[in-house]
């Protein structure tokens, strides 16, 4: 194009032409391009204002999305946020009336909480048809550091496979005296996917008995396997719940890993990093062959989800993970190391792989299952596709796989606080089973007690030979949990605490105190403590303290000789206690506490704030309630008061 042709010739004008050039536009029609000019800023400037008035207000969101609380959405700070926000939430003008319109308001919350208490009715709180099969438990766990923990990503439905990992990785045959703190620097869980069993089966029933006996299933929203997703998940909700370690293991339930391998073998080359300066922690072993077992330290994991963009793609083959595509970006380097001799290139290539983790060399130690034992090479530290529990089995003979202890041996625990985790066949308790276990089982961490849910003794009452009731294996559990501890604390199913920080230590004591030939007489006299409630005819046996002792065995043993109470209802176990502790010989040893409803055994419709336990037992069904009673817990421990229980 010509100069001529140019709107500004030679890039300059003369003080007197316009902007808009004079041959190309008349006066008005450069005012009407004015005009629109100014009318395109102002939209775009009044859109920005909203965009900034729109981010100002904080949307409500229910927490179970979030996992943040409604009070914090309304501050629009999550509550585990400590760094100030850096947007603006509301602009107020004057700070002051800012200030005083929040006190005014939080002043409001609490007058209308004090005026009108929450009382949550079988009703309104049962939200249990609300949630999908695939429903997301999480598993509890205090803030701890652990040297190496191991997430085996298990189907829903697997359970016996579960059972056999746990025996045979931890020696956790039973749950009778259960690791209730889990400080030898190793633990672990499963990671769930695909559908939980379909509700009201049987299939789904022992799966609610797994959770509440075991407390070590995390359930995800995944319908597979998938080990980057499981490597992310380590990173992020982990750390989230305060859990950190120097090492993490991966591997699929069809799996089978040899702990004390692993660990020989990261032993032996941490004592190397110092050489090459990197830390403990940064190193994996991966095969490219094979997905389903992953050992990495945390540092290795941090580098590659850094670099996870760039990971995606190193390797176009299906079924690569994240980190098999980091090993092979890492053994490019190494390979190109040994034959590139030009100094820039070789400085840049070892730039890069001081940047990358070690990986451990020797994939020859990862196997697949080839049907028979003898086929498995020596030293191997993972076998895959392992499908029938039998062959796990000779798979772990053949390696001895040694047992892992979570604990460290300690003196027995002198209280248990012991319940059922059996689920009738009319899954009545199957939505608020597992919750109400753990409401006891928190209260016994609190406190260093330990928690015993119990099913067995309550399903072999069908095998015997003599046909009982099934609550009679209560006592069947009771006669076998109560020789490993001090004192047992028994709890039905139904029964939730509402108050927890009164001690079963703070109860003995305080009746060791008001016993009427005093606390030495106590000690020496008295083995069962159990209340018979205001107007009741005989005892509750829902909650009750058992000492550990000969009369208590003797006790157990006269109750289950007591055959006219196995189908005599509606008492059964608790009427043949009822009429034993009456005769001379076991009355001495009882403590009775005569129209009690408020030292341990609270019903519904006696409830005043600050008692221990309320114990729903309803003629019908109590898993509403229970589901009820377990919501006003949560509101206790959030300052709310609750003054009453409504029944149908």
């Amino acid at each position: 194009m010509a100069g001529s042709d140019l709107p500004f010739p030679n890039n300059a004008r003369s003080e007197n032409t316009s902007l808009f050039g004079a041959a190309r536009f008349g006066r008005k029609k450069r005012t009407i391009f004015f005009l629109l000019l100014v009318a395109i800023f102002f939209v775009l400037w009044f859109n920005s204002d909203l965009d900034r008035s729109s981010s100002s207000i904080t949307s409500h969101v229910p927490d179970d999305a979030t996992g943040i609380s409604p009070d914090s959405q309304k501050s629009g700070v999550a509550e585990n946020d400590k760094k100030p926000s850096s947007k603006v939430d509301l602009e107020v003008e004057d700070e002051e009336e800012a200030n005083q319109i929040e006190e005014e308001e939080a002043l409001n919350e609490e007058i209308q909480k004090e005026a009108v208490p929450k009382k949550p009715t079988a009703t309104n709180t049962n939200t249990s048809s609300k949630k999908p099969s695939n429903s997301v438990t999480t598993v509890k766990m205090q803030p701890q550091h652990f040297k190496y923990f191991i997430v085996i990503a298990s189907r829903a439905t697997n359970l016996s496979r579960r059972q056999l990992i746990r025996n045979t990785y931890f020696g956790l045959g039973d749950n009778i005296e259960p690791c209730m703190k889990r400080d030898k620097g190793l633990n672990y869980l499963f990671w769930i996917y695909g559908d939980e069993p379909a509700a009201k089966t049987p299939e789904r029933r022992l799966y609610e008995t797994e959770k509440m006996e075991w407390n070590d299933l995390e359930k995800v929203n995944a319908k597979s396997y998938n080990q980057d997703d499981i490597l992310k998940w380590a990173d992020s909700t982990l750390s989230e719940r305060g859990v950190t370690f120097d090492y993490l293991i991966i591997q699929d339930g069809y799996s089978l890993i040899q702990l004390n391998y692993i660990q020989q073998q990261i032993q032996s080359e941490v004592g190397k990093m110092w050489e090459v300066g990197k830390t403990a922690n940064d190193i994996a072993w991966v095969s490219p062959k094979n997905s389903n077992v992953l050992v990495a330290g945390v540092d290795a994991v941090k580098k590659l989800l850094e670099r996870e963009s760039e990971m995606k793609d190193v390797v176009a083959e299906g079924g690569a993970t994240l980190m098999t595509n980091f090993y092979e970006f890492y053994r490019s380097i190494t390979v190109q190391l040994k034959h590139i001799t030009a100094k820039k290139q070789v400085e840049r290539l070892q730039s890069f792989k001081d940047e990358l983790p070690i990986f451990i060399d020797d994939q020859k130690r990862f196997t697949t299952w080839g049907n028979n034992v003898e086929s498995i090479p020596d030293m191997t530290i993972a076998v895959s596709n392992i499908y029938q529990d039998t062959d796990f089995s000779a798979v772990a003979k053949a390696l001895n796989v040694g047992v892992a202890s979570l604990c460290k041996p300690l003196e027995k625990a002198s209280i248990a606080v012991v319940t059922s985790s059996f689920i009738y066949p009319d899954s009545c308790m199957e939505p608020s089973a597992a919750l109400a276990a753990d409401n006891k089982r928190q209260y016994a961490i609190a406190h260093n007690y330990a928690f015993v849910a119990r099913s067995n003794e309550f399903a072999q009452q069908e095998l015997r030979t003599t046909k009982r009731r099934t609550v009679w294996g209560k006592i069947d559990a009771v006669q076998k949990v109560l020789p490993k501890y001090d004192w047992l604390f028994w709890m039905d199913m139904d029964a939730v605490i509402m108050n927890p920080d009164i001690t079963v230590q703070g109860i003995l004591d305080d009746l060791r105190a008001k016993y009427p030939d005093g606390p030495r007489a106590f000690e020496k006299n008295i083995d069962l403590v159990i209340a018979k409630p205001t107007k009741d005819k005989m005892i509750n046996a829902g909650v009750f303290f058992m000492r550990n002792t000969e009369w208590a065995q003797k006790f157990l043993n006269a109750v289950q000789d007591s055959k006219k109470w196995y189908n005599q209802g509606p008492s059964y176990e608790q009427g043949a206690m009822w009429d034993l502790i009456q005769l001379p010989g076991y009355k001495e040893r009882v403590l009775l506490l005569e129209n009690d409803d408020h030292t341990f055994n609270t019903l519904p419709y006696r409830y005043v704030p600050g008692d221990f336990i309320v114990h729903f037992a309803p003629d019908k069904c109590p898993g509403p309630a229970v589901l009820n009673g377990l919501e006003a817990a949560e509101l206790i421990q959030q300052g709310e008061v609750i003054t009453s229980f409504k029944e149908d």
